[in-house]
């Protein structure tokens, strides 16, 4: 197993799901309505579980033997993009043209940073040779593959009742 190309691959894989937890944060801060900022609250819980499952995974293949520990990691981590690799100047630009006053435009923009996550991971997955970084690139596309089924379902759930 290329323990190295997995490493990478869970470092750059926590980094944007961080940035997609901090762009979900912020949403909630400046949204208008209680339900805009109920659904990012929920994005970002969602992000958390991400970062945690692949902490767990990154922790039990390094068997605790970190130079660095985690939680100064991740205190230091600065992420430069959010899921599906988008830089986090371009989502930051998502706040300022939108206003989340409802639901549903929160739903939109979700959908749309977990739509372009999953292609993005689908796309490094195929790309890769060693099993194991496949393996963890897929579960990763899978968690965003519910994510929109999700999303889609309350969308379609607020639509009916609009």
């Amino acid at each position: 197993m290329d323990k190295k190309g997995l490493i990478e691959a869970m470092i750059d894989a926590y980094t944007m799901e961080k940035g997609t937890n901090e762009f979900y944060t912020r949403a909630a801060a400046n949204a208008h309505e209680e339900v805009a900022r109920n659904a990012f609250r929920m994005l970002a819980g969602w992000e958390t579980e991400h970062m945690d499952y692949i902490r767990y995974l990154y922790q039990a293949l390094m068997e605790d033997r970190e130079q660095l520990s985690f939680e100064d990691f991740k205190g230091r981590l600065r992420p430069q993009a959010v899921e599906g690799n988008i830089p986090v100047g371009d989502v930051e630009q998502w706040l300022k043209d939108y206003t989340f006053i409802d639901e549903l435009g929160a739903i939109i923009v979700a959908l749309r940073l977990e739509a372009d996550s999953r292609i993005f991971y689908k796309k490094l997955s195929e790309e890769v040779d060693e099993p194991a970084t496949r393996v963890f690139l897929e579960e990763l596309m899978h968690k965003e593959e519910e994510h929109i089924k999700y999303l889609k379902d309350l969308r379609l759930k607020i639509e009916e009742t609009s």
